[in-house]
C-alpha cells in the first residue's frame, strides 16, 4: 500500500490556504480575524461554521465538524484521506511524491493519469473541431444533448483509424508500451506494432471520485456483428470495472446531500438525467453491480433506487443488484419504466417529470421480487406460493441487520399471507451467510469529552511556555480516560507547535476536538490566576480522580490495605501544590 511522506502531506496544507479553498464553496464572510458561513454539513439559519485563517482549521460550533483544509475537503466533497489529498494537489499544480509499496509505481500512475487526461482532451476536441470528427457529431446530433452538457461530460469521437493515438503518443513522447498498459493501444499479433483500442466510436471518459480520467467507454455509431454496442478500457492499474461507477465525481454531492443514489444503467442514460437537473444519479455501465459498487455508494447514500430496463434482463439485474445493495446495509427501492423505455429515452420524449413520478413511486426490492414472482408464479398454489417464499427468504437472508430483517420479514408475511414466524422459523433452518462487515458511521455530531482533560489540552496549546513544564513533570498521560484527549496531551508534549499536522488521518474525533479547542475561547478561573497555577489545580484534579478510581478498583478486588493507602495518598493531594508537588513527580 502507498504511503505519503509526512513532508509531502504538510506541503499540501500550506499551499492550499484554507480560506482560499472553503471561500470557492461558500459564502464566507469578514468576522474580524475569522470568517464565518453557514455550515455545510447541517442546516441552520445563523452561521456558526468559522474559518481561522491564522490557524488554517475550521470548526462549526454547531454540529462540531472541524479539521485542516484536507479534512474539509474530505467532509465537503464526501472522499477519503488520499482522494482529498490528491484534489488538493491538483489544486496547487503539485505531484503527490508517493513512496513505492503496493501495486504499481506512484510515477506510473501519474503518468497514466496524465495519458487518460490528455487523450480525453483530444478526443473532445476531435468530436467538436475536426473533419475526422463529423461522423460522430452527426450521430449526437440524434441524441439531441445540449452543447454545454457535451462540455461538461467531456464526450469525445475516436476517429475511425487504427494509428490516431500512436500519432499523438509520438508527438508527446509517450512509449507506446505505456499507452499499452493504459489499455488505449493494443499489440499487434501480426506484426510488431500497436493500434488503437478505440475506433469510429463515441467516446465518454470515466472518471474517479475525485474527477481524474481512469477509463473510457465508447459506443459504436453503427451496427457492427464483429464488436459489441461498447467497449470498456480493460482492467489497468487505474481502472477496475468492479469499483467504477459512471458520473460518481458529479453525482457524490447531491447523493450524500439527499442521502439517496440513483443508479441506472448506461452513461447515456445517467448524462440525460444531469442534464434534466436530476443529478444524484449514476451509471452502472452495463456490467453487474457488485459488493465494491454498493461500499462505494454507502459512503454518501443510505437509500438506493434501482432504474433499469423493464425487460427480463433488466428485472434480473435489479434483483442480483438489490441482494448487492442490501448486503451493504442500504434500503433498496427498484423504478418501473414503460415497456421499451430507458432512462434517456423517458427525459428526452416526455421530459423529466415523467422520470421523477417514476423514481418517487419506486418500490421496495422486496416488493419488486415479489410482483415479478406472481407475474410467472400462481401464488395461490402451494408450489406457486412455497417457490415464491424461498425467493423471498433468500433476499432477506442477504440483510445483515435485524431491524432492516425483521421488518422485511413482516411486510413479506403481509403479502404473501403466511404467518411472520413461518418464514423466520424456515430462514432459521437454512445456514445463513455470514454477514458482511459494515464499513463504520461518520458522525460529525458533538462527543462530550471530559470537561477537566480538554481544560488541560486547551491550557497546553494557549500557555505552551508556562504549562507545559507543569504537565510534563507532574502527570503520567495515562491519568487521562479519554482516548481523544490523551492522544493530543501525549503529541502536545511532543511538539505543541504541529498539533494538527501530528494527529493521525484516521483519528477524526481527535482533529475535531483539537479544532474546537483551538477556536473556543476560555477563561481561567479565578482572577488574576495565571496559567502555571491553573494548569497546577488541574493536575491535582486529575490526580485525585485516577486515585479514586484506583481505590474503587482495588476495594471491589477485596485489597483493602492497598486501597487505605490510595486514601492516605487523596489525603496529601487536599493539600496545596507545595505539599504535594513531591509526591507528583512522574
Amino acid at each position: 500500500m502507498k504511503q505519503i511522506p509526512r513532508e509531502t502531506i504538510e506541503e499540501v496544507r500550506t499551499r492550499n490556504d484554507i480560506a482560499d479553498v472553503i471561500g470557492s464553496c461558500l459564502s464566507l464572510k469578514n468576522a474580524g480575524t475569522r470568517f464565518k458561513a453557514l455550515c455545510p454539513f447541517h442546516k441552520e439559519k445563523s452561521p456558526s461554521f468559522t474559518v481561522s485563517p491564522d490557524r488554517q482549521i475550521y470548526h462549526c460550533f454547531g454540529c462540531g465538524a472541524g479539521g485542516d483544509v484536507i479534512r474539509f475537503v474530505q467532509e465537503y466533497e464526501k472522499v477519503d484521506f488520499m482522494t482529498a489529498l490528491q484534489m488538493l494537489a491538483d489544486r496547487a499544480g503539485m505531484e503527490l511524491n508517493l513512496e513505492e509499496g503496493g501495486e504499481g509505481n506512484g510515477a506510473d500512475k501519474r503518468k497514466l493519469f496524465q495519458i487518460h487526461e490528455g487523450v480525453a482532451q483530444l478526443y473532445h476536441r476531435i468530436l467538436l473541431e475536426h473533419e475526422a470528427g463529423e461522423a460522430g457529431r452527426a450521430y449526437l446530433s440524434t441524441r439531441a444533448l445540449q452543447p454545454q452538457t457535451v462540455k461538461d461530460f467531456q464526450i469525445g469521437f475516436a476517429p475511425d483509424r487504427f494509428d490516431a493515438l500512436e500519432k499523438w503518443a509520438q508527438q508527446k513522447k509517450i512509449p507506446l508500451e505505456l499507452m499499452e498498459q493504459a489499455g488505449l493501444m493494443i499489440k499487434s499479433d501480426k506484426h510488431s506494432g500497436y493500434y488503437d483500442r478505440f475506433r469510429n466510436r463515441l467516446m465518454f471518459p470515466i472518471r474517479d471520485e475525485a474527477g481524474r480520467v481512469i477509463g473510457f467507454s465508447g459506443r459504436a455509431i453503427v451496427k457492427d456483428e464483429k464488436s459489441g454496442k461498447y467497449v470498456n478500457s480493460p482492467e489497468t492499474p487505474l481502472f477496475h470495472k468492479s469499483r467504477v461507477l459512471f458520473a460518481i465525481d458529479k453525482a457524490r454531492r447531491a447523493m450524500a446531500e439527499s442521502r439517496t443514489a440513483i443508479v441506472c444503467e448506461g452513461q447515456l442514460d445517467a448524462i440525460r438525467c444531469h442534464e434534466a437537473g436530476i443529478v444524484n444519479v449514476v451509471a452502472s455501465q452495463g456490467t453487474a453491480l457488485t459488493a465494491d459498487h454498493a461500499r462505494m455508494i454507502r459512503r454518501y447514500a443510505d437509500e438506493v433506487i434501482l432504474v433499469l430496463d423493464a425487460d427480463a434482463a433488466g428485472q434480473k439485474a435489479a434483483l442480483r443488484s438489490s441482494e448487492a445493495f442490501i448486503a451493504e446495509e442500504l434500503s433498496v427501492r427498484v423504478a418501473s419504466l414503460p415497456d421499451g423505455e430507458d432512462p434517456d429515452s423517458l427525459v428526452r420524449d416526455h421530459g423529466a417529470a415523467v422520470l421523477r413520478s417514476r423514481v418517487s413511486a419506486a418500490v421496495s426490492a422486496l416488493d419488486f421480487l415479489i410482483d415479478v414472482m406472481a407475474a410467472h408464479e400462481n401464488l395461490k398454489t402451494e408450489t406457486g406460493l412455497m417457490r415464491t417464499a424461498r425467493a423471498v427468504q433468500a433476499l432477506i437472508a442477504q440483510a445483515p441487520g435485524a431491524v432492516q430483517r425483521d421488518r422485511m420479514v413482516q411486510h413479506a408475511a403481509e403479502r404473501l399471507g403466511l404467518s411472520p414466524a413461518a418464514l423466520r422459523r424456515d430462514m432459521a433452518r437454512k445456514k445463513e451467510r455470514p454477514a458482511p462487515s459494515a464499513a463504520p458511521e461518520v458522525s460529525v455530531a458533538p462527543i462530550k469529552h471530559p470537561g477537566e482533560e480538554v481544560a488541560l489540552i486547551q491550557m497546553l496549546f494557549l500557555h505552551p511556555a508556562e504549562v507545559l513544564p507543569v504537565v510534563a513533570d507532574h502527570l503520567p498521560p495515562a491519568h487521562l480516560t479519554d482516548p481523544d484527549c490523551r492522544l493530543l496531551l501525549e503529541l502536545m508534549l511532543e511538539d505543541p507547535s504541529a498539533l494538527m499536522e501530528s494527529i493521525p488521518a484516521d483519528r477524526m474525533e481527535a482533529q475535531r476536538l483539537a479544532v474546537r479547542i483551538q477556536m473556543e475561547d476560555t477563561k481561567l478561573r479565578g482572577k488574576d490566576i495565571s496559567p502555571a497555577k491553573a494548569a497546577q489545580d488541574m493536575v491535582m484534579t486529575l490526580w485525585r480522580q485516577a486515585l479514586t478510581r484506583r481505590r474503587r478498583e482495588l476495594q471491589a478486588a477485596g485489597c483493602a490495605t492497598e486501597a487505605r493507602e490510595i486514601t492516605h495518598q487523596l489525603y496529601r493531594l487536599k493539600q496545596d501544590w507545595t505539599h504535594a508537588v513531591d509526591f507528583l513527580v512522574v
